[in-house]
């Protein structure tokens, strides 16, 4: 349970009493100002009520002109104790008589001038009235006031009412905060008692009551929707684990059909590589033998025939393996250190042939003498055959294919570039992808399966290289296999020569 000082009807109840407070401090600053404008207004009129019976002393001391009876006037006029100073004068302006005392000395003086004024003053004529005459003015007056005396007394009620207040607003904070604990905090405490109680695994029968009394407040639309949102939440949990049994058991299907794919393709690569073995070594017997040969001409095309589709099948067939066993994880590799001059002249010798055929311009530029790398054979042969293969084929007769390697700050950089049909910019994304054609298979002017670039791709990503393609179209493409200086690769082979 929070401490009290946490609870919201606590919360509630002090910024309550503090709001109250806040006005009732307003409330009575504007009250202040306009009491002390009302009690300057009684101050004086209770003044000249003062004045006025002191007057008729005053005017038989001004006409006898007698001064000591004046003074006793005065004195009696001092005893009203707001009053400070007094004086009697004649008809000429001569004083009778004076009376006053020292001002009282006090840190409030100033906050009660600033709220009262200054001293009040009051001058009253005094007249003679013979009879059967007009009155006559024989002297006057002059009476001056302290308002702090007034305004002290004033203060002092003002002070009780004040502290009067707080008392009333924190007995009003005390009350509310009883009040909103037993209306607020309470309730919530409990439906926050049934929430912790509730398992997220299971939601069944897990709803929350709603507080006695609150069926139709706030707190009872909290918890009805609550409780609507756990139905919804536990229907969706139980919709989601079936779902998930459905993706398991899909999973485990694919699983199983991955696996028997992989058996599958495992133990028919020696049957299918044995029998295509088989006729590529009889038709070049009999492509090459001169009996054969003598006997017609047909035999021997019919024999390369059978060479060469057993040749573009065998290497469809190894392609397709490699692919699987490279997704399955299980394509080793042998890395060691490559010349890569003597690497592309090997692989230019290779395909030499099909470029004068095509009528092809093949050159080879090794790039700087003694540029080496680390990578297994095999796959950088098979990457730049497949790279070539493809420069030839989408190259028409009479182009050129240039074959290159080079060095960089990162590594060692292959590259195949010609000028041929050349690839859309929205198509160089999905060239990697297996058994992809940029044309309908129907109407595709070029042979292939479409797995000679993603093999290449397959092959990249063992060596931790970067296969890059520019491509305009009508003008050319560019491939360019950039590897690492530093890779497992070459891990590899220092570990083994360790």
């Amino acid at each position: 349970m929070a401490p009290l000082f946490d609870r919201l009807s606590f919360r509630q109840a002090r910024n309550t009493v503090i709001v109250a407070v806040l006005l009732g401090l307003f409330a009575s600053g504007l009250d202040l100002v306009d009491d002390a404008r009302r009690e300057r207004t009684v101050q004086r009129r209770t003044l000249e009520e003062v004045t006025e019976i002191v007057a008729e002393a005053a005017s038989k001391a001004a006409y006898d002109l007698d001064s000591p009876l004046a003074s006793d006037v005065l004195k009696g006029l001092l005893s009203y104790r707001p009053i400070f100073q007094a004086s009697i004068h004649d008809e000429f302006g001569a004083r009778l008589a004076a009376r006053e005392r020292s001002k009282i000395d006090s840190n409030l003086r100033m906050f009660s001038e600033w709220l009262f004024g200054d001293e009040l003053d009051l001058s009253v004529p005094l007249y003679y009235e013979p009879l059967n005459r007009p009155r006559l003015q024989i002297g006057r007056l002059s009476v001056s006031v302290d308002s702090h005396i007034t305004a002290t007394a004033f203060l002092e009620r003002a002070r009780s009412n004040l502290i009067s207040g707080l008392f009333r607003n924190l007995l009003l904070g005390l009350v509310l905060t009883a009040m909103f604990h037993v209306m607020v905090t309470k309730p919530i405490l409990a439906i926050s008692r049934a929430v912790s109680r509730i398992e997220p695994e299971s939601l069944d029968g897990c709803l929350i009551e709603v507080p006695r009394g609150h069926d139709g407040d706030e707190l009872g639309v909290l918890v009805s929707r609550t409780n609507h949102f756990l139905k919804a939440f536990d229907a969706s949990l139980r919709e989601r684990a079936r779902y998930a049994d459905e993706l398991r058991g899909a999973l485990i299907r694919a699983e199983e059909g991955s696996r028997s794919k992989s058996q599958f393709l495992s133990t028919m690569s020696h049957e299918l590589r044995t029998p295509l073995n088989a006729i590529i070594g009889f038709s070049e017997l009999i492509r090459d033998d001169p009996a054969a040969q003598a006997t017609g001409e047909a035999l021997g095309d019919y024999a390369r025939e059978i060479h060469g589709s057993g040749s573009q099948l065998l290497q469809i067939i190894n392609d397709l393996l490699d692919l699987t066993e490279i997704d399955s994880g299980n394509h080793a590799i042998h890395p060691e250190p490559l010349e890569v001059a003597r690497l592309l002249e090997t692989c230019a010798r290779i395909v030499a042939g099909t470029a004068r055929e095509r009528h092809l311009r093949l050159t080879v530029d090794p790039g700087p003498e003694g540029t080496a790398l680390i990578a297994d054979a095999r796959a950088v042969r098979q990457i730049i055959l497949n790279l070539l293969s493809n420069a030839l084929k989408f190259t028409p007769d009479g182009g050129w294919v240039t074959l290159s390697g080079g060095r960089t700050a990162h590594g060692v950089v292959l590259a195949v570039a010609d000028n041929g049909i050349g690839i859309d910019p929205s198509d160089i994304a999905r060239v990697c992808e297996p058994f992809w054609q940029a044309e309908p298979v129907l109407s595709r002017r070029y042979g292939g399966t479409g797995l000679g670039m993603p093999l290449v791709q397959a092959l990249v990503d063992l060596h931790d290289a970067r296969l890059k393609i520019e491509s305009v179209v009508g003008q050319g493409t560019r491939v360019t296999v950039e590897f690492p200086m530093v890779s497992h690769v070459a891990h590899e082979v220092v570990s083994l020569s360790k």
